[in-house]
């Protein structure tokens, strides 16, 4: 059987081959969103920008690959970048995470999706916040 794929978002992009080959597989069948999750994809931002068709902040893999106080800027460093080059951009991992088990989520919560939305995300992605 056939399956329709409207988007791949593809993991651990580091260059901007990684969407190159990705492109080459999808033959133009899929739109390409490259997770920024490594800081290799950082230092490479504006040439994986122009290969992609969106950009997803994955918060959780860069806070495990680069100090962890430096997450918020480059969120702001890849969402600004996105915009200009007018690429949609989703911010992803922890956003609504006390909501697993609370009804409502924290203050901080509520300002953490609040800058990105101020920053000009398009969307912000939930996981298992969403799952139950």
């Amino acid at each position: 059987f056939s399956v329709s794929v409207d988007w791949v978002a593809l993991s651990f992009v580091q260059r901007p081959e990684d969407l190159a080959e990705a492109r080459k597989i999808a033959r133009g069948r899929a739109l390409i969103m490259a997770k920024i999750e490594k800081p290799q994809a950082v230092a490479r931002l504006p040439e994986i920008i122009e290969l992609s068709d969106a950009l997803m902040v994955a918060r959780g893999d860069l806070g495990v690959e680069m100090p962890l106080e430096a997450v918020p800027g480059i969120q702001k460093q890849i969402t600004r970048a996105a915009r200009r080059a007018g690429k949609p951009v989703v911010i992803a991992t922890q956003m609504l995470e006390s909501m697993i088990t609370a009804p409502v989520p924290t203050r901080a919560e509520v300002s953490d999706v609040s800058i990105a939305v101020f920053e000009g995300a398009d969307a912000i992605m939930l996981s298992a916040e969403s799952a139950a």
